[in-house]
């Protein structure tokens, strides 16, 4: 552990609350009094980083690292959400979000009504965001869905040469360049790239900036420590990449940016690697921040503990968010949460230390 925390690493560690007061009230009431904590949310809305909504668990490609292939997840995969659902959730939730993230275990581009679901989520969030794996997309999608209301888009890329995108995702890199480049050149859609971070693909990712340096409007460049998947377990994979080389991705990618003058945010920072509270207080507290404050809604209209736990709903998010978020289910995880008590599943995703505990949701 370090000795030194240092003023610049915790401006980036307090920027994560930039704009959202109750979700620093939220967090410093759980680091202030652990167990004791309420397990209640009385966020504004607003103050939540976003709320995702899962339109569809339909997918046309199989990414290596997809934890959609876990068998926990069987029951759920290949659905859409009903307009209808969504138009509920909608209509029946008072506040306003930051932005709303169509997003799920599955490729927005196939859902058959994405462009009524942005119209219908516009309604409540001023940002709409989809994260897509680029395989699908054309111009005309981007100008239709633009028109619509769409105000993010963000591409997985886990690979930066041709093979490597090819072999880790089934995807056309040059394809996905082409498409990055008109939205970046052409559009005012708020542009991210996402990339997994692990030892597989590790070296393909110093040639991140050049492949993409073209498309000079991308605002964020995201990097993703590779989360473990049940199939990763059976064979006896590990394949995370350590802080430390983790940080020296990072300092290659920002020096890259900076000879080129591009004007692309990095997330994490070379100097934020480690410093993500929400990952810190797993870490430090036992304690996961994010059932208190990241609501994902599943394709079933159901409010779950976390994205990672789409098989485990604990509210009906059709009678509104404000009410799902307090439902009897949802406080009972979260009491359990402060306590200590989590099953194994969470150990193994989120840095808890593993207690092997198993019980039944349903129960909570």
């Amino acid at each position: 552990m370090k000795d030194i925390i240092t003023k610049e690493e915790m401006k980036e560690y307090m920027n994560t609350f930039e704009g959202m007061p109750d979700r620093l009230m939220k967090y410093m009431e759980i680091l202030s009094y652990g167990k004791d904590a309420s397990p209640y949310c009385y966020q504004d809305t607003m103050s939540f980083r976003r709320v995702a909504i899962a339109i569809t668990t339909f997918c046309n490609l199989t990414c290596t690292w997809c934890y959609r292939f876990d068998s926990k997840y069987k029951k759920i995969l290949d659905k859409h959400m009903k307009i209808e659902t969504l138009q509920k959730i909608i209509d029946n939730t008072k506040g306003n979000f930051r932005l709303t993230h169509l997003a799920g275990l599955g490729e927005p581009l196939m859902y058959p009504h994405l462009e009524e679901a942005i119209k219908i989520v516009k309604r409540k969030s001023k940002h709409v965001k989809i994260t897509t794996n680029g395989s699908l997309i054309t111009k005309d999608d981007v100008n239709r869905l633009s028109k619509a209301g769409l105000t993010h888009i963000e591409f997985s890329i886990d690979g930066f040469t041709f093979e490597d995108q090819l072999k880790f995702r089934g995807a056309d890199l040059n394809k996905m360049v082409e498409m990055i480049e008109y939205i970046s050149n052409h559009t005012n859609l708020h542009l991210q790239i996402n990339s997994v971070v692990n030892k597989q693909n590790y070296n393909s990712l110093f040639n991140l900036v050049n492949i993409l340096k073209n498309a000079k409007n991308i605002k964020i460049i995201h990097t993703i420590p590779l989360f473990v998947t049940e199939q990763m377990i059976k064979d006896g994979e590990n394949n995370v990449v350590d802080n430390e080389e983790y940080q020296k991705l990072l300092v290659k990618i920002e020096t890259d940016i900076q000879t080129l003058d591009l004007k692309w945010e990095l997330s994490p920072t070379s100097i934020g690697v480690g410093m993500d509270p929400i990952i810190e207080i797993k870490k430090r507290q036992k304690i996961c921040f994010t059932c208190f404050e990241d609501p994902y809604i599943d394709v079933e209209g159901r409010l779950t503990v976390c994205g990672r736990r789409e098989f485990h709903p604990i509210a009906d998010a059709t009678k509104g968010l404000e009410v799902a978020m307090n439902e009897k289910k949802a406080i009972g995880f979260r009491k359990n949460m402060l306590a200590g008590k989590y099953d194994s599943f969470c150990s193994r995703l989120c840095y808890l230390p593993d207690k092997n505990i198993e019980y039944n949701p349903d129960e909570l």
